[in-house]
């Protein structure tokens, strides 16, 4: 990766929905270059996809919690965190070393539905054998989030 494409990654970064036309206004580089330097990230998975960043308060998902889980012995921590990928309110989850087997950020409407979430007998977090314990942290204010790295 040199200049150029670190350019185009930081301007598609703000905003992926821009033609190569504007980029190349934008950045002063031909638009067939840029068009070949982005074909080539794509094909060599530096660009992975594009996404629309969603405002989540508009969208009425204003409650988000960071989940931190414990799991047992009975089941691999991927085995865990793929079924917390296929649950709709799991918006991210790391598998992390430390304290903390797997960590998941989650979106809802209400704290209510969170706490449902978490302690619900029959499809809450803690109803999976799994489970061994959870600690969750409600975010009050985000800062930063879906930023851009300088690369």
């Amino acid at each position: 990766m040199d200049e150029t494409d670190k350019k185009i990654l930081m301007e598609l970064q703000g905003n992926s929905n821009q033609n190569t036309t504007k980029l190349s206004k934008t950045l002063n580089i031909p638009r067939t270059t840029i068009n070949n330097r982005i074909r080539k990230l794509e094909k060599e998975r530096v660009i992975e996809r594009y996404k629309a960043v969603l405002n989540w308060k508009n969208a009425g998902k204003s409650v988000c919690a960071l989940i931190h889980i414990v799991i047992s012995s009975k089941e691999s921590v991927y085995d865990v965190a793929e079924r917390l990928r296929k649950m709709k309110n799991v918006e991210e989850i790391f598998v992390t070393a430390g304290q903390f087997d797997i960590i998941a950020k989650v979106r809802l409407k209400t704290n209510d539905e969170l706490a449902e979430f978490i302690f619900d007998p029959k499809a809450g977090l803690r109803s999976l054998p799994s489970i061994e314990r959870t600690e969750s942290m409600i975010v009050l204010d985000t800062v930063k989030e879906n930023g851009t790295l300088s690369l």
